[in-house]
C-alpha cells in the first residue's frame, strides 16, 4: 500500500487553524450579547474559551500521539472505552461534526456576500461552494492541502489586517464597558450558553487528529500542530474581539449576526464594509474546505471497520477517499439548503461537546493502564479535570437555557445508540450463518 504520510507539522497546523478560524468568531459576538454580555464578559469568555480548548488539545495531544490514526473521536473511543461510543460519535461527527458546521460556515460566507450583492441566494449559493470544494479535495491530498494552505494564510493575513487597521484607527482612550466584569453574569446560565457559543467557534482544535494516518511522524507532529494551532486561535480571536467592541458597544451588536460588517460600516462607511464583508466571505471559504479535507475521514475509518459500507473506504487512484468526501458534501449540501445559520449552533456546539468530553476523559484509561508511551498533556491529572468541569457545567445549563437544542442533541445521540446495536445484532446474525 502506497505511503499516506505525507503531511508535515505546517500543513497540521494550518488545518487545524482553518479548521478553527470559521463562522464563529465572525457571527458569535452578537448572539453572546444578545445573552446580556458586556464587553468585558464577552472578551472573558473568549479567553476562558481558549483556556479551555488549550486543555483539551493537550489532552487530544497525547491520545492521539499513542493511537496515531486517522478518525478522531471514532478512532479513540472505540478503543479506550467501547465500540459502541466510538460508532455514535463517528456517527455524529459525520453530520453533526462536519456536514452541518460545513454547511454553516457556507451558509455565514454567502450571508455576507448577501450584504453587498441584492438578492443573493444564500442556500443555492452555500451547497454550490460545498460542491465545488468537495470536487478540489477530491482530486489528490497534495493539492487540498497547498490550497488548504494558500487560503488560511491569506484569511490570517486578512484578519491581522483587520485588528490593525481598527487598532490604529480608533481613537485612543475610549475603552467602553471592556473593563468591566460582572460576577453575577460570569456564574449564570447565560453564559455557560455563551460558552457554549465560544466552543462552536473553537470547535477544530483537535481536527489533526482526524488525519493522524497522513502525518509525517504523528506522534510529535499531532501533539505539536494541535497546540500550536490553538494558541495562534486564541490571539487572533482576542484581538478580534476587541476590535469589534472598540468599535460597536455589545450592547448595539445585540443579535447582529454579521459583525465584522457592522463594525467596518460603523468605522469606515457603507461602501468598505461592503469590501470587508466580501473579504470575510473569501476568509469563510477556509473552514468549508478544511472541513472537507478532515471530515470525510472520519466515515472511511468506519467504514474500514465494518460500520458503514465499505465502498466509503475506498481510495481513489490518488489515494483519496473520493466516496466519503462525496457523502460529507452531498450532507452539507442538504443541510445548506434546508437549515438557518442560528439553528444550527447551540445543537452542533452540545451534541461536540459530550464527544470532546469523553474522549479527554479516555486519557485516564489510557494513563491508569500504562499505555501512554508518549505523554503531553502537561499538568495531568489537572488540565483534563479542568476541560471537564468546563464542559459538564456547559453542557447542564445550556439543557436549562436551550431545551430544544438540547432535546435535539439528545435524540441524535439516541439514534446513535439504536443504529449500533441493530448493526451489532445484523453482524453476530451474520455470524451465526457463517457458524
Amino acid at each position: 500500500m502506497a505511503n499516506r504520510r505525507v503531511l508535515t507539522l505546517t500543513a497540521a497546523t494550518v488545518t487545524v487553524v482553518a479548521n478553527m478560524i470559521g463562522t464563529g468568531v465572525f457571527t458569535t459576538t452578537g448572539f453572546m450579547a444578545q445573552t446580556g454580555a458586556g464587553g468585558g464578559d464577552i472578551l472573558m469568555a473568549w479567553t476562558l474559551g481558549g483556556l479551555i480548548a488549550l486543555c483539551g488539545a493537550l489532552c487530544y495531544g497525547e491520545v492521539g500521539a499513542n493511537l496515531p490514526h486517522s478518525g478522531g473521536e471514532y478512532y479513540y473511543l472505540s478503543r479506550l472505552i467501547h465500540p459502541s461510543l466510538g460508532f455514535i460519535s463517528g456517527t455524529v461527527s459525520v453530520v453533526v461534526g462536519f456536514a452541518a458546521p460545513i454547511a454553516a460556515s457556507a451558509i455565514a460566507m454567502n450571508a455576507y456576500l448577501a450584504t453587498v450583492i441584492p438578492r443573493w441566494p444564500v442556500g443555492g449559493m452555500a451547497a454550490l461552494v460545498v460542491v465545488a470544494l468537495a470536487i478540489l479535495h477530491a482530486r489528490e491530498v497534495h493539492i487540498g492541502s497547498r490550497f488548504q494552505t494558500f487560503i488560511t494564510a491569506t484569511k490570517i493575513a486578512l484578519i491581522v489586517l483587520f485588528i490593525a487597521a481598527v487598532l490604529l484607527a480608533f481613537p485612543k482612550g475610549t475603552h467602553g464597558d471592556l473593563t468591566e466584569l460582572h460576577s453575577s453574569y460570569l456564574i449564570s446560565s447565560p453564559f455557560a450558553v455563551v460558552l457554549v457559543f465560544v466552543s462552536f467557534a473553537y470547535a477544530g482544535w483537535n481536527a489533526a487528529a482526524y488525519i493522524a494516518s497522513e502525518l509525517k511522524n504523528p506522534q510529535l507532529t499531532l501533539p505539536r500542530s494541535l497546540l500550536l494551532g490553538t494558541v495562534i486561535v486564541m490571539v487572533l480571536y482576542f484581538l478580534l474581539n476587541l476590535s469589534f467592541l472598540l468599535v460597536v458597544p455589545a450592547k448595539e451588536l445585540s443579535g447582529v449576526e454579521e459583525v465584522g460588517y457592522r463594525v467596518a460600516s460603523t468605522l469606515w462607511g457603507a461602501r468598505v464594509g461592503g469590501i470587508v464583508s466580501m473579504l470575510i466571505a473569501l476568509t469563510l471559504l477556509c473552514p468549508v474546505s478544511s472541513m472537507m479535507m478532515v471530515g470525510p475521514r472520519i466515515a472511511e475509518a468506519m467504514a474500514r471497520d465494518g460500520f458503514l459500507p465499505s465502498f466509503l473506504s475506498k481510495l481513489n487512484h490518488r489515494h483519496v477517499p473520493a466516496r466519503a468526501i462525496a457523502l460529507q458534501a452531498g450532507i452539507a449540501a442538504i443541510i445548506a439548503l434546508t437549515f438557518s445559520f442560528d439553528t444550527l449552533l447551540i445543537y452542533i456546539g452540545f451534541t461536540l461537546n459530550i464527544f470532546a468530553a469523553l474522549t479527554v476523559f479516555s486519557l485516564f484509561r489510557l494513563r491508569s493502564e500504562n499505555r501512554s508511551r508518549v505523554k503531553i498533556c502537561i499538568g495531568y491529572p489537572v488540565t483534563p479535570l479542568i476541560f471537564l468541569i468546563f464542559t459538564i457545567w456547559m453542557t447542564v445549563w445550556s439543557i436549562q437555557s436551550a431545551p430544544k437544542a438540547a432535546i435535539a442533541g439528545v435524540l441524535t445521540l439516541t439514534s446513535g445508540f439504536i443504529l449500533y446495536f441493530l448493526r451489532a445484532k445484523q453482524a453476530r446474525l451474520a455470524t451465526d450463518v457463517v457458524d
